[in-house]
């Protein structure tokens, strides 16, 4: 496949300019239509909503001009290639193989017919760094771009109808998010306690106890802050959040969705790193995980404050707060290391969300609820279940914190 040419587009404002078109139902646009989208339809939505609409656009964008970074092009040269194998591993090879990613490079979003909407599903899907729920969303995103023009009125589409919905009708959902449900192999606790202890090192032995412990994504290593944290000890006198305020013990606050503004500024959190869960939460923490984060905190970077990320980087852009991708890739080379990685996409594979399989099964099993096809309420409390649980902070009475810290898988007895 050879790259095509980017297109490049006149710069002028004008009203006049072809590319803009106009709209019967008021606020003619002054700009292409996905920017226009962006400003009329979200210029006061909030500033978390805001950024994920400019990401789904942007992603939508660089498919349309043919700029993915993680597709090998036939003109990439060989110092390219083995930059990106280094990057997204072997997918960047095995989605090229299947999937025409060529869209000429110049594809306007009004001109998208349905079998280019099942093209773009197919991209998303196939790309290494995105799961279901971000393909959903972006979908939904893109439906609302048209469905907006449309209501509008806008002149460049009032021929085409909706691609993506026309092309959801025809059930081109089904490509997106269609992967199985997992069923990794469950290693043995010490196992894991091997596989924690040989990273050496404190950050990385906190994050993977972390998820291993409590059944916690990624997206919530990423945007946790030490406000969301209570430990219970003289060198942790930050302020905590609300719902740990009035805690005795060691907790972690999980909320749904990354707050912004409610109580600090803003702190640099991964809006597209969601922590997935429609229910605010707490995890109680045993000791051992107390220990591993205090032995993180004494050489962590920052200052200890409640806007302080709980977990930065030690490597590149030090001192910064982590990124998902970042843990990713660690734990993927981690892996490796130790064989616990085998092809792309296999559910054997020791990758962030394994933990989440793996602390469900560990837990479920100690609970002795494996046997009864449901998660202990226990561990749907820690999951953040929200269809199986009601006000999750009345859920923790001592009797049951005592229960969970009981099975808690221990790594460095």
């Amino acid at each position: 496949m050879t790259r095509p040419s980017k297109k490049t587009g006149s710069t002028s404002e004008s009203m006049s300019n072809p590319d803009y078109g106009t709209v019967r139902h008021g606020n003619d646009p002054t700009r292409p239509p996905l920017d226009w989208f962006v400003y009329t339809r979200h210029n006061h939505s909030a500033d978390s909503t805001q950024r994920n609409v400019k990401w789904h656009i942007g992603l939508f964008k660089r498919w349309l001009n043919d700029e993915f970074d993680w597709i090998i092009y036939e003109d990439d040269d060989k110092h390219t290639i083995e930059e990106k194998h280094d990057k997204y591993g072997s997918e960047v090879l095995r989605h090229e193989s299947g999937i025409d990613w060529n869209t000429g490079g110049d594809k306007q979003p009004e001109n998208l017919s349905i079998d280019d909407a099942r093209d773009y599903f197919h991209s998303m899907a196939a790309n290494p760094n995105y799961g279901g729920a971000t393909e959903r969303g972006n979908v939904k995103t893109i439906k609302q771009f048209y469905d907006f023009c449309l209501k509008r009125g806008h002149s460049l589409f009032t021929e085409s109808g909706n691609p993506i919905e026309l092309a959801i009708d025809e059930g081109a959902d089904k490509i997106i998010g269609s992967g199985s449900s997992r069923n990794p192999k469950i290693i043995a606790v010490d196992e894991m306690a091997n596989y924690i202890q040989a990273f050496q090192h404190p950050l990385w032995e906190a994050i993977t106890a972390l998820m291993a412990k409590t059944t916690i994504r990624r997206g919530v290593i990423t945007n946790a802050d030490l406000q969301d944290i209570y430990l219970d000890h003289p060198a942790c006198n930050w302020e905590v959040h609300k719902a740990l305020r009035h805690k005795d013990r060691p907790f972690l606050y999980v909320p749904s969705t990354p707050e912004e503004g409610a109580l600090w500024e803003e702190r640099g959190r991964v809006p597209t790193a969601s922590n997935k869960t429609s229910v605010n939460r707490t995890i109680p923490l045993d000791e051992e995980m107390v220990d591993l984060l205090l032995r993180w905190l004494a050489v962590h970077s920052g200052t200890l404050e409640s806007d302080t990320p709980l977990f930065t980087t030690v490597s590149h852009n030090w001192g910064q707060r982590i990124h998902p991708q970042t843990v990713a890739q660690n734990i993927r080379r981690h892996s490796k290391e130790l064989g616990y990685w085998y092809e792309a996409y296999d559910d054997d594979n020791i990758n962030p969300h394994y933990f989440r399989h793996w602390a469900t099964s560990t837990i479920d099993e100690r609970l002795e609820a494996a046997s009864t096809g449901e998660h202990a309420t226990t561990t749907k409390l820690l999951r953040g279940d929200e269809e199986n649980t009601m006000d999750n902070y009345t859920h923790w009475s001592d009797d049951r914190v005592e229960r969970f810290l009981d099975v808690s898988p221990q790594f460095y007895d």
